[in-house]
């Protein structure tokens, strides 16, 4: 059990290692693509020669003076915005993309820069330089990173070549640069947002890895429960930080910590044919000014009614569409229709499915559950020393029951299969208590009988020099001397077998064999002789091996009594008077102390049984026990005997393993059962959620709705 335990802990901690780690490359590729990476490797320090440029470069004292004072604040604005800081004294090197975003304003310079998502600080001078890859070197400022440097070309060397004035004209767009040149006319920008719950739902985790994160836990406190203790403090901990991963996780995702940010522009949305950047088929070629657009595919049917009209459209900074004109919105999408993310519960399900098997398989429910119910509803503590206090005391199962008396040890009743003869000794771990006089010694006329037969014949074949024997002294010197054995006593024998074996069918092979002894017709004749009296005097002379065949006849024939005579007489030791009490330890500890015998009772041959059996009965008939545990059952037979099973007191360490194997048990049942259903049930909305948003736009642009809508604004 132990090493099961040891190789799951193992696999876990394997299973678990190997995500973080998958988990780790994932994200480091997804920041990698997704915003300007500022690692160790790329970066180092600024010199005092560059922070004097830039310092330079922030002043613009001299553009300031020239410049109209309606556009003065601005400056200052931006001046204020790009201020230095403590995280101002590094420089981090990339070589990415730089993309131009245009923005309606009088300024004809306000144009806004980015690096994939992150936007960034571009001095307008610069802009003649961009290529389709830069290499740029940035620094992070107040609010965005400021380029000190691009493809080449630094501020400190701008700075010192135009010390006298900064240029007021800027440079006309390069023809290798990454973006769009300017239109004829611009965006305007409305707004700026973050997106709400219903459209982040789109974008972040369908909720996989925090369902593999829990049934990771479920399963550490699954090896908690019935692994050895020395993994206690490495399981917890593990559980701890996987918990606090999913807190943290869902807590930044309920604080919309991670919601993306969006741009409502305004503007006229317009189809640019073979010169679109994009690659999406027959939606792949809408820009709205110098924004490539990208689009839901699931859109495609509707987008061309707004083309070439203002439209108020939102998007992210990557340019994908979110929302455009009146009805096309992904939020109301996902308002009307939510998302169906079933993956989650389909490994919730799974997974439980698989532990609770396993907690089935290695952890007995019985006792945790009950212990764990009686310790929920409060459990009792009960002494009693008397048979009356115990049947006044009202008994529940998880109570402490603790009793002292005299009793008689409980004899289990014969299995069917056992073989014939074996031998039933006492089992103390199971006590009859009741107020009735104590059952008598076992007693059998067979076993006298027996013991008899076993006696004469004995006595006959094996004389000493104490047994007196019916004939003349010089006669039995001389049957000693030929080898021979007599057997003075026939009728004796006879009459002691008869008494043994009344039955026609008993000891039918001894019977045959004094048949042949006495020269009679048959046994009935032959028991007839001996009672008339007709064999006194008879003596039979046999050969030793003769004599050695009677006398394992007798012993075979006496041994088959004294084991049938055993049986019953456990039998009727097993079957006490009704009502009392039959207490049990339910993993079979002893409540009487008696000496251990000195050899295996099942050595002794069937005789030796039966004197084993007297001698046991007159110790434990009527012995003291004492009996202490926990109450695991309690129950009533057909004669009205109480049954009570009781289990050694659980340690405080053990009782909470109890409550934890109980508490475990109802939520992967609960997790098992609520997953399941969910799991169908979304997977059947997810089947149809696509056609139902599709009948939905279908509504929304139908004829028939929009002349009641233009007839409603008439």
């Amino acid at each position: 059990m132990s090493t099961v335990v040891v190789t799951l802990f193992l696999l876990c901690i394997t299973i678990i290692a190997a995500g973080i780690f998958l988990w780790f490359i994932v994200r480091r590729r997804n920041t990698a693509t997704s915003s300007v990476h500022f690692a160790k490797p790329n970066q180092r320090k600024l010199t005092q020669q560059e922070r004097d440029a830039v310092e330079q470069y922030l002043r613009q004292n001299e553009k300031l003076n020239q410049t109209p004072i309606t556009h003065r604040n601005d400056l200052m604005v931006l001046r204020d915005k790009l201020a230095l800081t403590a995280k101002s004294e590094n420089v981090y090197t990339v070589t990415l993309a730089i993309t131009r975003y245009g923005v309606a304003s009088e300024d004809p310079n306000n144009w806004r820069y980015f690096i994939d998502t992150t936007e960034i600080h571009l001095p307008p001078f610069w802009e003649q330089y961009i290529a389709h890859e830069n290499h740029v070197e940035l620094i992070k400022t107040q609010t965005v990173p400021l380029v000190i440097s691009l493809n080449g070309h630094s501020l400190v060397d701008h700075i010192y070549e135009n010390s006298v004035s900064a240029p007021s004209v800027i440079p006309t767009s390069p023809q290798n640069a990454s973006i769009r040149h300017e239109e004829s006319e611009h965006i305007q920008l409305v707004k700026v947002r973050h997106e709400t719950r219903e459209e982040h739902a789109l974008t972040r985790s369908n909720g996989v890895r925090e369902a593999m994160a829990i049934s990771a836990m479920m399963l550490l406190l699954f090896i908690t429960l019935v692994g050895p203790a020395v993994i206690l403090p490495w399981t917890l901990a593990i559980t701890a930080v996987l918990l606090g991963w999913v807190g943290w996780h869902l807590l930044t995702e309920r604080l919309g910590k991670n919601r993306k940010e969006i741009h409502c522009l305004r503007g006229q949305p317009k189809r640019w044919g073979l010169f679109g950047e994009s690659k999406q088929g027959d939606i792949s070629n809408i820009s709205l000014g110098t924004v490539d657009l990208v689009y839901p595919p699931h859109w495609q049917p509707y987008i061309g009614r707004d083309l070439g009209k203002p439209t108020d459209i939102e998007l992210y900074m990557n340019s994908h569409v979110i929302r455009q004109g009146t009805y096309l919105s992904l939020h109301d999408e996902v308002k009307n229709f939510p998302l169906q993310q079933w993956g989650k519960n389909l490994v919730l399900a799974t997974s439980a499915l698989l532990l609770l098997v396993l907690l089935l398989i290695y952890v007995p429910l019985g006792l945790p559950l009950n212990l764990s119910i009686a310790w929920l509803q409060g459990a009792q503590s009960t002494q009693v020393n008397s048979v009356q206090a115990l049947e006044k005391t009202p008994l529940r199962v998880g109570d402490t029951l603790k009793v002292q008396g005299s009793g008689m040890c409980y004899i289990p009743p014969e299995n069917a299969q056992a073989a014939i003869g074996r031998f039933m000794p006492f089992d103390c771990s199971g006590i009859y208590w009741n107020d009735a006089p104590p059952l008598p010694m076992p007693e059998s006329e067979l076993i006298d009988a027996a013991t008899s037969l076993l006696s004469t014949v004995n006595t006959q074949l094996h004389p000493n020099d104490s047994t007196e024997q019916n004939i003349n002294p010089q006669l039995a010197t001389a049957i000693e001397k030929s080898g021979m054995i007599l057997l003075d006593d026939f009728s004796d024998i006879v009459l002691k077998t008869q008494a043994l074996c009344s039955n026609s069918e008993d000891c039918v092979r001894l019977k045959n064999a004094l048949v042949n002894l006495g020269n009679a017709d048959n046994w009935a004749t032959l028991v007839k002789r001996a009672k008339a009296g007709t064999l006194k005097g008879m003596n039979v002379l046999l050969r030793p091996v003769s004599a050695q065949s009677l006398s394992e006849l007798v012993n075979t024939a006496a041994s088959s009594f004294f084991a049938h005579e055993t049986r019953r007489a456990a039998e009727a030791l097993n079957s006490p008077p009704p009502g009392g009490f039959l207490i049990t330890n339910d993993e079979g500890k002893q409540l009487v102390e008696r000496p251990v015998p000195p050899v295996s009772l099942y050595a002794y041959n069937p005789l030796g049984q039966w004197k084993q059996l007297q001698n046991l009965s007159a110790m434990l008939l009527h012995t003291p026990f004492r009996a202490q545990g926990v109450i695991t059952s309690i129950s009533v037979d057909a004669n009205g005997t109480q049954h009570i099973s009781l289990h050694s007191e659980p340690s405080i360490s053990t009782l909470w393993r109890y409550l934890g194997t109980s508490l475990l048990l109802l939520l992967l049942i609960g997790c098992l059962l609520i997953n399941s259903v969910l799991l169908v049930k979304r997977r059947l909305k997810d089947k149809h959620r696509m056609n139902n948003i599709q009948n939905y736009y279908n509504d929304c642009f139908s004829p028939a709705l929009a002349t009641t809508q233009r007839h409603n604004l008439g």
